[in-house]
């Protein structure tokens, strides 16, 4: 088993956490598509649902944030 560098873990943190935000995204997505469908069915004006449900894309900002969350509980004693 080798030993990762400082650099080599960061990195490793920053993509689990994008990974996290990517799933995250992507469900909203999945639930945003569904209520648009059902706005469509229900003969529904789908501009509200749009604006209503259209999921936020995350930030580098947020990645950043949820990384420290994860290196956090990594280093916690």
């Amino acid at each position: 088993m080798s030993n990762k560098n400082p650099f080599e873990i960061r990195f490793d943190t920053l993509a689990m956490a994008k990974e996290l935000l990517d799933r995250q995204y992507e469900t909203n997505m999945t639930k945003f598509y569904e209520a648009m469908e059902q706005a469509k069915t229900q003969s529904q004006d789908v501009t509200d649902s749009f604006d209503k449900y259209v999921p936020k894309m995350y930030t580098p900002q947020e990645i950043i944030k949820q990384a420290e969350e994860l290196y956090e509980f990594v280093t916690k004693k």
